[in-house]
């Protein structure tokens, strides 16, 4: 095949408009147009190459009068009626296709991206993207891989993930149920289990991340690394953890009123009796409401209604029925779970088994410990510079980050949201509804992982809020598939399209070696081969 051919089989439109924000080519009729798919604009008159991509297309029809295509078709289905042939004469001439599209970016000197402040030359070729196109991009991708690069329905084999060093900045995943988040966070563990750039705390409150929570499914347990990279916490029994895990403990000395103000709305009456009691019993304020019979607590807390001690009482002994909460210190799992975290690995708090009040509370309390832990480190920067960059993962996020959910903006969450990033601490949201949360708040978050959104309201605030504008991605957005989701991010040059990872599929690409020492000791069915418990108290010391 000659030069030529080549060239003419290689372009695929020409640009017919129309300006630095918007370009339209065209294309031929029998064409396939995808929605996101991303394009070279080139032309010999200048050593640019414009990469676009396609948010909307169009049907193109040349002909005397705006109405012949609507002519056309009923003249057509008239035939169709009387059994009669109906050839439409010259048609690959007539009829074509047009892709409107924004530009990304230029290419120069081969290796350099940079912003569209300009427009191809007129009727400059459009092409399909080749795999060394994308190189220049590499620098951008991030050293915590999730995916592959995706270009309408075509999967480029280029890695696309975020940076470590971009987790206080904060990260939200946003999809409606069965778009794939659950599949994304764990792509992301491994990530970071594999690059060893962060340290990863995730609250689990649906017990999906341990094992998969189903049969057919796999977990982060079933990763190669686990055994050295991950850390698990939990309060109810899993078998077949390959390095053991520990059981959920929480001293009562650590819980701080404002944690039990994001759980329950108290009245004022009930406030003021919580610092009386802080007052008066100093640390073991929360024990003494605990152990301390009504009339005694109405006694030591002066002007404290009966009635009022009798709810907080009733509420406590409901949220504390559990042996999470336990009087020595010393078993909390509040330092490891710190000192996991800052050796770069994953930590994974299993809260599926207690109440939403108790997990909120489990969440609340390690949030503030790492936080607190980060500020304090703060103070020695040999220490601090040491630390890796954290990340608190936050299923449904929505409950603590509305501005109407208890304790308002004051929680813990929305303070790491607003002061995080001066600390190397960010949360990682995860909602299904992002219009819920908060406005200011979620203006703080850098990074979003866009997944497919059925809602317009939900798709119009992470437009409003992306630190790229993907105002014209919204089709895009609407027509994403189950694992397909755009990465916006200041650190990209624009919304970075990806197909993410199946977690399954991606364990298979493991060697049978490196898999078979991950599951080898697992058989649900043999008793011996029940987890390691790593703890060294009895249920005496809780309460």
């Amino acid at each position: 095949m000659s030069d030529l051919e080549n060239i003419q089989n290689a372009f695929t439109g020409r640009i017919i408009g129309k300006n630095v924000t918007e370009l339209r080519y065209r294309t031929p009729y029998e064409q396939d147009v995808f929605l996101g798919e991303i394009l070279m604009a080139e032309n010999d008159e200048n050593d640019r190459k414009f990469m676009l991509r396609v948010f909307d297309i169009e049907y193109g029809a040349e002909a005397n009068s705006s109405d012949w295509p609507e002519r056309t078709a009923g003249n057509m289905l008239v035939m169709e009626r009387g059994n009669h042939d109906f050839e439409l004469y010259d048609k690959d001439r007539r009829l074509f296709k047009v892709g409107v599209c924004a530009p990304l970016g230029y290419i120069v000197n081969g290796n350099e991206f940079r912003k569209p402040k300009t427009i191809p030359p007129h009727f400059s070729r459009i092409r399909k993207t080749r795999e060394e196109d994308y190189s220049v991009l590499r620098q951008y991708m991030g050293d915590i891989i999730v995916g592959d690069l995706r270009s309408g329905e075509e999967i480029v084999p280029f890695n696309v993930g975020i940076r470590g060093s971009d987790f206080p900045s904060h990260v939200g995943i946003f999809a409606t149920t069965g778009m794939g988040k659950s599949n994304l966070m764990k792509r992301l563990a491994v990530g970071v289990m594999e690059s060893g750039m962060g340290g990863l705390l995730i609250l689990d409150p649906h017990g999906e991340y341990f094992d998969g929570g189903k049969a057919e499914l796999r977990g982060l347990n079933h990763h190669p690394l686990a055994k050295e990279r991950l850390v698990v916490y939990s309060t109810r029994n899993l078998r077949g953890a390959v390095s053991g895990y520990n059981k959920i403990k929480i001293s009562a000395q650590e819980i701080e009123i404002e944690d039990l103000m994001q759980l329950y709305d108290f009245s004022g009456a009930q406030r003021d009796a919580f610092n009386s009691a802080r007052r008066v019993f100093h640390e073991n304020w929360l024990m003494a409401f605990l152990e301390t019979e009504i009339d005694d607590l109405v006694v030591e807390l002066e002007g404290t209604f009966e009635s009022t001690v009798g709810v907080i009482k009733r509420r406590l002994m409901n949220l504390f029925k559990t042996q999470m909460i336990t009087k020595d210190r010393t078993i909390s799992i509040t330092d490891r779970v710190y000192e996991s975290l800052s050796n770069g690995k994953v930590v994974l708090v299993d809260t599926s088994n207690m109440g939403e009040s108790e997990e909120l509370l489990v969440s609340i309390v390690l949030a503030r410990a790492v936080f607190a832990n980060n500020k304090r480190a703060f103070g020695d920067p040999d220490e601090f510079k040491k630390l890796p960059n954290f990340l608190i993962t936050l299923e449904e996020a929505q409950r603590v980050l509305s501005n109407v959910a208890p304790g308002g903006r004051n929680n813990i969450f929305a303070t790491i949201a607003r002061e995080g990033r001066k600390f190397k601490t960010g949360i990682c949201a995860i909602s299904q509804q992002p219009k819920l949360i908060d406005e200011e708040i979620l203006s703080q978050f850098n990074t979003l992982f866009v997944l497919g959104l059925a809602d317009r309201g939900d798709r119009n605030v992470l437009r409003d809020s992306a630190k790229q504008d993907i105002s014209q991605l919204n089709n895009e957005i609407q027509m994403l598939m189950p694992g397909e989701a755009l990465i916006t991010s200041p650190f990209t040059p624009f919304a970075i399209p990806v197909k993410i990872h199946l977690y399954e599929e991606y364990l298979e690409t493991m060697t049978s070696a490196e898999v078979g020492e991950i599951t080898s000791g697992g058989d649900d069915d043999d008793p011996n081969n029940d987890v390691k418990i790593v703890e060294g108290k009895t249920d005496e010391d809780f309460f």
